[in-house]
């Protein structure tokens, strides 16, 4: 293990100024991914408990408790609902306007730093290319030098700045495919989550659109 760990150092330090920037890439691509998963799971966690409760509470016209369920449960779909309760009695098209209000928030909170592992995607194999051609730079820099001195480099020496341009090379890709892996399987699950949104949006307006036809008919009698 000791020696695993100094030759992962000896290549950190091989392949250049540039391995700091994607080290420091590949630890927040992983922290983000782990955050994004966690928080993920808690909402879907959160939408199974909420909707069965939510939806039995308003079928049986116990609006206080429908809405006491909401504001027990923050994430996703409680705030969302919790819209939709507010404007009870009101039209369809303005109950699905407010919830659909409402929704975007969620939607904005579970697309939160999905830009960064974006940029992250496209930012690490850049810092391999640049990393690459620097230290590719600097070998025929030298190649040159030594050459007009009459002391050409010999082979050995060409090899290792290429052996460090094609070290950052490969950190660069393993970050960025890695941080790819990570973007999609979020982006995935986000979009899963709006049809989640969606569907409930819909269920709901029809619910309470049914309630509330029944109370109007409770009072014509």
């Amino acid at each position: 293990m000791t020696v695993s760990f100094i030759n992962a150092w000896g290549i950190l330090l091989k392949g250049g100024p540039m391995m700091w920037p994607i080290l420091l890439l590949s630890i927040v691509a992983i922290t983000v991914g782990i955050e994004k998963f966690l928080f993920l799971n808690a909402v879907e966690q959160d939408i199974r408990k909420f909707k069965p409760v939510f939806f039995k509470a308003v079928r049986e016209n116990r609006m206080k408790d429908a809405l006491g369920i909401c504001e027990e449960n923050i994430l996703g779909l409680g705030n969302i609902c919790k819209a939709g309760l507010m404007k009870f009695g009101s039209s369809a098209d303005l109950i699905k306007a407010s919830m659909e209000q409402a929704a975007g928030f969620e939607v904005h909170a579970l697309k939160q730093r999905l830009n960064l592992l974006g940029f992250i995607v496209n930012a690490a194999p850049l810092l391999g290319l640049l990393g690459t051609t620097t230290a590719l730079c600097v070998v025929f820099h030298a190649a040159q030098m030594r050459s007009n001195a009459l002391n050409p480099l010999s082979l050995g020496d060409m090899s290792s700045g290429i052996w460090q341009a094609m070290i950052v090379t490969s950190a660069g890709l393993s970050v960025g495919i890695v941080s790819f892996a990570i973007y999609s399987f979020t982006v995935s699950r986000v979009n899963d989550l709006v049809v989640v949104f969606e569907q409930t949006i819909s269920e709901a307006i029809g619910t309470l659109q049914a309630v509330s036809e029944l109370d109007r008919q409770r009072e014509d009698q």
